[in-house]
């Protein structure tokens, strides 16, 4: 059995609530994937007009939402085992399956226009995210790009009203996660939500030099 974390919603400065939901968490104006605060360290921001690939504080890339084909994520609970020497060791001893790649924690993907299979990678943060947790953002990632809405992660008041939704639940299988998380999507637009259908990643992906 899948093991569940409580989500937690900490306290900053000025009473205002940190709101996360694994990777995905509110900073400033918007929602990012990936920890900011990481020195060195690389995040995607999510803007009404794309995502922006952030690498030590720089700006490297910025995705139109429309591009994307395909999206899904690669992470794991722990800091350590989302990096990139445990993708790398994952691949040499064959566990590639049930960990990340050699690109460690990141989103990939598929783009049109031109067609090309995309990376975008980004920081654990020190805090562990339980797998409830990594299953709902992966299946809101999966049921927005489905809905052809992914414009919506851009959406910064929306997105918090979702994740409020989602926070409290424990889901423990993928289908569980779907379940919820179209009920969160149902309960905060107007768009219809597609049967989930779990991405199948492309067979190559290039590997990135950012940093974990």
């Amino acid at each position: 059995m899948v093991p569940v974390e409580p989500v937690m919603e900490e306290p900053t400065q000025g009473g205002i609530v940190h709101a996360h939901l694994g990777p995905l968490e509110r900073t400033g104006i918007w929602w990012v994937i990936g920890d900011p605060g990481r020195k060195g360290g690389a995040h995607l921001e999510l803007c009404p007009d794309g995502l922006r690939v952030f690498v030590a504080g720089e700006e490297q890339e910025r995705v139109a939402w429309w591009r994307f084909m395909g999206l899904s994520m690669e992470v794991t609970t722990r800091r350590w085992s989302s990096s990139r020497t445990a993708g790398t060791l994952n691949a040499v001893f064959g566990d590639a399956e049930s960990g990340v790649n050699s690109n460690g924690s990141c989103l990939t993907g598929m783009l049109r226009t031109p067609y090309e299979p995309w990376v975008g990678r980004f920081s654990h943060h020190a805090r562990r995210y339980s797998w409830s947790e990594i299953m709902m953002a992966e299946a809101l990632l999966r049921r927005l790009l489905a809905a052809k809405s992914l414009q919506r992660l851009g959406d910064a008041e929306w997105l918090d009203r979702v994740v409020a939704r989602l926070a409290p639940e424990r889901p423990r299988t993928p289908k569980q996660a779907g379940a919820v998380v179209a009920s969160a999507l149902e309960a905060e637009t107007d768009i219809e939500i597609p049967e989930d259908r779990r991405n199948t990643r492309p067979p190559v992906f290039p590997d990135v030099s950012a940093p974990s």
